[in-house]
């Protein structure tokens, strides 16, 4: 099984709570052929779109931590992690939702987070005094308790390509994308020391250490010391393939699939029975716990119990025997005044086909106007995703691009773009844009020119020609006034023809002069020299907006 398993490149990473204290366990679910399983996902890493899918929670629900919210129901989700008595999640098209009761009110997330759109999240170890998250352009945010001395809120001015953030206790770390590492916070234990020359590929934290899986396939580690030292299979170059931690231990994945356990307490770390199996999927957090999902998808379980003997044993729902898990993360809550975790929370995301991001429709919603939509994204890689165009939620017919014209049938209905995903042995999954009122057309600009004015022999006529030109048929009228001064000689209203023509002949034009001007005797014989002004104001139409021009123009003879 395992051979066949490892030439496929399949391994899985993740982490869960299962268990009696100090008791190791599986679930035997019915085993996994080598064509089901999928390919290494990071811990404490958002999981791909096409591993994201529904999240599932168990364990203490005192302050209904433990149940997943309405709003995110039918929702891919990418990542999920565990304050103190309270839940963050990640959904796919990247925002972090949270809930529950923190005392530092992680589950509050602050606005900047909200708008942003979010790639990764990290709390601290016993669920923490803060929370954080890297955006998709590579930038850290972070909340929590405000304290007198550096806490994991102080993150570097100018901190920018950024891909992972770990958080330990008061100190926090960022692995950058061409592999360097920040860290930042409560120096106390050397917990900001970064060794030097580090490049990593990802990163971990426990309670007072970070550690780092180096672009060598080796560990190494930071901050308070690890109990005995690291162990040597981890400083073998090449030999390390992920890792895994919980607040007082650390797990590797060897380059041989097999597993080794190292930490800050010894009576901490897991048996050698529990650690003898068939890892294709490694947890993350928790304390004094490891769990991880084996080649046939059991789920194995080690738990050292607590220092009071009253934390109760985690129960994994049923249901989850054999599925295709993507992530599983543990979390602990102090449900009593102890002060230590003692209760237990858990959650996966079992890769399913669901709603990420929903479509998106662009353009001004006008009769004539192009809508372009962007078409919805999914989990769990759908084997087809198939557009439509609605009118009040009706299908618009033969109307499947991603672009549609709007026509004069459409006033005053509300359009919107769906897409739906299918794939072989899941339900249909369809998701909708907002939606957009269509506007009756708008008019478009026009501009007016006048041509040309052509004047007879002692002004016996005079034609006037001009031009009309926009984006639609300007078909429609135009008002041709012809002043001398501020007389107006002529005042008429002509046509203009579909291609913007305009045309007016004034025959007998002297005559009209003179007797505008009321001249008589010599002065009416001469009273058309002189200067004019011709003014052609186009009308407009039901699609064309009025526009008009004026020209000047002087009568010598």
């Amino acid at each position: 099984m395992r051979g066949r398993l490892m030439r496929r490149g399949a391994v899985l990473v993740a982490a869960l709570a299962v268990g009696v204290a100090g008791a190791v366990g599986a679930v035997a679910p019915p085993v996994a052929s080598a064509e089901e399983v999928a390919p290494l996902t990071t811990p404490g890493m958002a999981v791909p779109l096409e591993r994201a899918g529904e999240l599932r929670l168990w364990g203490d629900n005192t302050y209904d931590q433990a149940t997943v919210p309405a709003s995110l129901r039918g929702v891919a989700i990418s990542q999920v992690v565990f304050p103190d008595a309270a839940a963050l999640a990640l959904t796919a098209d990247g925002r972090v939702v949270g809930w529950g009761s923190n005392a530092d009110r992680l589950q509050q997330v602050p606005d900047e987070v909200a708008s942003a759109k979010v790639a990764q999240i990290a709390t601290g170890p016993y669920g923490g005094a803060y929370a954080g998250a890297v955006t998709r352009d590579g930038r850290v945010l972070t909340w929590g308790a405000k304290r007198a001395f550096a806490t994991p809120l102080n993150v570097p001015a100018g901190l920018r390509g950024v891909k992972q953030l770990a958080i330990a206790d008061f100190a926090a770390a960022a692995l950058k994308d061409d592999g360097s590492v920040v860290a930042w916070g409560m120096p106390d234990y050397g917990r900001t020391a970064v060794p030097e020359g580090l490049k990593a590929t990802a990163i971990t934290a426990q309670d007072h250490q970070f550690f780092a899986l180096t672009e060598q396939g080796t560990v190494v580690t930071w901050g308070y010391p690890v109990t005995g030292g690291l162990p040597a299979m981890v400083q073998i170059p090449g030999n390390v393939k992920a890792i895994a931690s919980t607040t007082t231990g650390t797990l590797a994945l060897l380059a041989d699939d097999t597993l080794v356990a190292f930490g800050t307490t010894a009576g901490a770390l897991p048996p050698a029975e529990f650690l003898a199996g068939d890892p294709l999927l490694l947890a993350n957090g928790g304390v004094g716990e490891f769990a991880y999902v084996d080649a046939s998808r059991a789920v194995r379980y080690w738990n050292r119990g607590d220092r009071t003997g009253t934390r109760p044993p985690g129960e994994v729902p049923a249901e989850l025997d054999g599925q295709d898990l993507a992530q599983i993360v543990l979390g602990s809550f102090k449900s009593s005044s102890i002060g230590y975790p003692n209760s237990l929370v858990g959650g996966v995301i079992v890769t399913k086909m669901l709603r990420a991001a929903a479509p998106k429709i662009t353009g001004t919603a006008r009769v004539g106007s192009r809508l372009t939509a962007t078409p919805g994204t999914f989990s769990g890689a759908p084997d087809d995703v198939a557009g439509q165009w609605l009118a009040n939620g009706a299908p618009i017919a033969g109307a499947t691009g991603t672009s549609l014209v709007l026509t004069s049938a459409m006033v005053g209905k509300r359009i919107s773009y769906e897409s739906t995903a299918t794939k072989a042995g899941e339900e249909t999954v369809s998701s909708t844009s907002t939606a957009a009122k269509v506007s009756p057309a708008g008019k478009v600009a026009s501009k007016t020119k006048v041509v040309k004015v052509a004047v007879a022999k002692k002004a016996a006529k005079v034609s006037v020609t001009g031009k009309v030109t926009a984006s639609k048929s300007v078909a429609g009228k135009a008002k041709v006034t012809i002043k001398k001064g501020k007389k107006a000689i002529v005042a008429k209203s002509v046509k203009v023809n579909a291609k913007g023509a305009v045309k007016l002949t004034v025959k007998k034009f002297a005559n009209l002069v003179a007797k505008k001007l009321r001249a008589k005797g010599k002065k009416a014989k001469t009273a058309y020299r002189g200067k004019y002004t011709v003014t052609i104001a186009y009308a407009g139409n039901a699609q064309v907006k009025p526009s008009k021009a004026t020209k000047n123009f002087t009568i010598r003879r």
